[in-house]
């Protein structure tokens, strides 16, 4: 699940009580959310699979599956989905500690009591959806700063750092597997010269379009193209042997 792959915030609500849904429906539009409905345990885990939403409001006791049961299903999904962890906020009339840890146990984040307190549910509820967005934001964030660590400056493939940590992973991986792997280096010819004669504006404009070249050739996702140093650069092709090594196509068309 995305944040803002549902724009406003999508809401699900899972809830027997129809009247309870009704309200529940009410004061999340009052607050400019989406909303859908589930009208037990079974239902509301269809709806989490088809729809993704961005937070669950799920009621502790409903026939056929109940809430805690419902929580510990959805987790599972979600690795399936490679979600982020969905909040889970349980509604639930049942005010005991062994209830209240059961609901956390299975998964929820908060909860609210019933007969519900409107204005509390509506401020917990806008608090896991900004929760939400700022995980994400730093997810994306920490994404980037991985991107910047692994990625040449000048040409924007990937670096040496880059090229040594993927060059090992695969070699651990082939022999593991008991599979090929080629390896392509190649460099730039009177490059010095070119630099020397044209100047280091142009010099750099020449490795980004060889650049540009090599990453057209790794084209599949296991690929890695590199900057090795300098005028120096490399293709890393995993699962690739000498009979399905055709690279020189590379350098041919272009």
């Amino acid at each position: 699940m995305t944040f803002s792959s549902h724009n406003p915030p999508l809401v699900l609500v899972a809830d027997d009580d129809r009247v309870i849904r009704v309200c529940l429906r009410q004061a999340m539009e009052q607050d400019g959310y989406q909303v859908i409905e589930a009208v037990d345990g079974e239902d509301c885990l269809a709806m989490f699979s088809k729809m993704q939403p961005d937070v669950v409001l799920i009621d502790a006791v409903m026939p056929h599956m109940d809430g805690f049961t419902c929580c510990q299903q959805i987790q599972k999904m979600e690795q399936h989905l490679e979600g982020n962890g969905t909040p889970l906020l349980m509604i639930t009339g049942l005010h005991d500690e062994e209830s209240v840890e059961h609901a956390f146990a299975s998964g929820a984040i908060d909860f609210v009591t019933k007969p519900i307190h409107w204005a509390v549910l509506r401020q917990r509820v806008k608090h896991l959806l900004t929760q939400v967005k700022l995980y994400e934001q730093l997810q994306s964030a920490n994404q980037e700063l991985k991107r910047l660590a692994t990625s040449d400056g000048l040409t924007h493939v990937a670096n040496r750092r880059r090229f040594d940590e993927y060059l090992e992973q695969e070699w651990s991986r082939m022999q593991r597997d008991r599979l090929s792997l080629s390896l392509v280096l190649c460099d730039i010819d009177f490059f010095k010269v070119y630099n020397d004669t044209y100047g280091h504006q142009e010099g750099d404009e020449c490795l980004k379009k060889v650049a540009k070249v090599l990453e057209r050739g790794a084209k599949r996702s296991i690929d890695l193209a590199a900057r090795y140093g300098g005028e120096e650069f490399a293709i890393i092709l995993p699962n690739t042997g000498l009979e399905r090594l055709g690279w020189r196509r590379i350098f041919k068309t272009h």
